[in-house]
């Protein structure tokens, strides 16, 4: 003689991953970089999850601009992005500072971050403890690099301390390489 009742179960279904690019669109690491956008615009046409920040020593939200150009212009228009100053000195301690200050809602659980840079930082101190924080709140890190790993470790460059908190590095000069070495990077996102 008991009440009828229905159970329901309501399970969460997390939705997809995003993606946050960093680009450093130094004059060093362009061809990379430029690499990098192109392959950012096909994924916003694909499914339009994937944010791109550019930066030299500040981080500038590039997205509208890039979706916005054609597949030509793709490096062109985020260069000539409102904030970002290509005369600077790269710097990643600030960048990485005022990413999570200003963009640091970007990087949940849900978020793979790829970092496009040689993480020079030309004498300024590179923070890894900022990026650490970073790797903290993403769900996976990756980073390309045209620097080979024999130059991590010389004055300068902060890539070994930064490589200890990424799930994945690829060193890749140019758009060639990065595609040989594509499944290793795509490894490290998933």
């Amino acid at each position: 003689d008991g009440v009828p009742l229905e159970l329901w179960r309501r399970t969460c279904r997390r939705g997809p991953v995003r993606l946050l690019i960093l680009a450093d669109v130094s004059l060093s690491v362009r061809p990379v970089a430029g690499f990098i956008l192109r392959l950012a615009q096909t994924l916003h046409r694909v499914g339009g999850r994937c944010e791109v920040v550019a930066f030299v020593d500040r981080p500038v939200l590039v997205t509208d601009a890039l979706r916005a150009a054609n597949a030509d212009s793709a490096l062109a228009a985020v260069l000539a992005a409102d904030g970002l100053d290509l005369a600077a000195t790269s710097d990643y301690g600030t960048m990485l500072e005022t990413l999570l200050d200003t963009y640091g809602d970007l990087i949940t659980k849900r978020t793979s971050v790829l970092v496009v840079g040689d993480a020079r930082s030309n004498g300024f101190e590179p923070r890894a403890d900022l990026f650490a924080e970073v790797a903290r709140r993403a769900h996976r890190v990756a980073w390309v690099t045209p620097e080979p790993g024999r130059y991590w470790g010389q004055t300068g460059c902060g890539m070994q301390d930064y490589a200890a908190h990424c799930d994945g590095v690829v060193s890749a000069r140019d758009g060639a390489e990065l595609v040989r070495r594509c499944d290793e990077l795509g490894n490290a996102l998933s």
